[in-house]
């Protein structure tokens, strides 16, 4: 039976409306899809523009701790040492410091071979003493051979093959911290900052703000600057006995700063043996932090730098960035 006209009619309107509410569905999905878009591209956008200052400001803390005229004494009231803060177009804002690695003792100094009078190990086994670590001896001797690269010692690859997941010791220069925690004996307790309560308490020092790890091969030690150096790192350095020279040297150095060994030494003969290859007026090893901030978002950089002791050319050795 033939259908009706009023029949056909209502459902091509039936046909005509579900079309035009499918264009419309589809329009707002192409809409909604097209503003998610563009919000993605402009976040993106704010990223890598935050991504492009933090850098810029880096390579600014970089440029004047290049133009350092003093290479021979590096002190914290220099330029180079000053945190930088700009405020730049839109409220993009900026933050850098240069940080002196050769004010702390570096872990990789047990990968060197040392001519100094103390050797490294003495240097750390006092440092961790003074930081409240009373049974030090066995982490430092498990550091030492994860890093040398001779296979002598308790604590070699085959030590490390009989655990619950063995793995063979790099027998080199750590590249970062994480790798720490691979050494049998170290823990994330270890580096956690300790609240000084007495300044001069002879086990108050704090490991986490003594220590630093340069990610640099070392033919020797990295000496530690006794211009920069803190109270605990220059205990370590010169042995707990010799507190009342190093409360000497941090009030002498406020006045002025060593110009050089020869002067220090002469003023306290009774640690130059001590003190001597282990310390010095100057720094080569710095790591710069800088952050970009705009809009609630911020990206950030940390490169570890090594500076030439005659030219003062910079020369990076470690380039991270982050988001957040």
């Amino acid at each position: 039976m033939p259908r009706r006209p009023a029949a056909r009619s209502g459902m091509a309107l039936i046909l005509v409306l579900a079309a035009i509410v499918l264009a419309g569905g589809l329009a707002l999905f192409l809409q909604a899809r097209a503003s998610a878009l563009a919000r993605a591209e402009r976040a993106e956008g704010l990223r890598e523009k935050l991504r492009v200052a933090a850098a810029e400001a880096a390579r600014e803390a970089l440029w004047v701790l290049a133009a350092d005229e003093t290479l021979a004494v590096d002190h914290l009231g220099e330029d180079w040492a000053l945190p930088r803060e700009t405020t730049r177009e839109e409220g993009l804002s900026t933050w850098a410091i240069v940080e002196d690695a050769n004010r702390f003792f570096n872990w990789n100094n047990l990968s060197a071979s040392n001519r100094a009078s103390r050797s490294s190990r003495d240097i750390l086994l006092d440092l961790m003493m003074f930081c409240g670590d009373f049974s030090s001896s066995v982490r430092v001797d498990a550091l030492a051979d994860f890093v040398d690269a001779d296979g002598e010692g308790t604590y070699e690859a085959d030590f490390y093959r009989t655990g619950e997941t063995p793995f063979r010791p790099p027998d080199r220069a750590l590249w970062a911290p994480a790798e720490l925690l691979g050494v049998h004996g170290f823990s994330a307790e270890l580096f956690r900052p300790r609240p000084r309560t007495d300044s001069d308490d002879l086990t108050g020092g704090d490991l986490s703000a003594s220590t630093v790890l340069v990610p640099l091969p070392l033919e020797a030690p990295l000496p530690v600057n006794v211009n920069t150096a803190s109270r605990d790192v220059l205990m370590g350095v010169s042995g707990l006995q010799q507190e009342a020279v190093v409360h000497q040297i941090l009030a002498l150095r406020q006045v002025q700063p060593f110009e050089s060994l020869a002067t220090m030494f002469t003023a306290y003969p009774e640690v130059a043996a001590a003190l001597e290859g282990s310390v010095g007026t100057a720094s080569t090893c710095f790591r710069v932090r800088a952050r970009a901030a705009m809009g609630g978002q911020h990206r950030s950089v940390m490169a570890w730098v090594e500076r030439d002791a005659k030219t003062g050319d910079v020369r990076i050795l470690q380039w991270l960035e982050e988001e957040g």
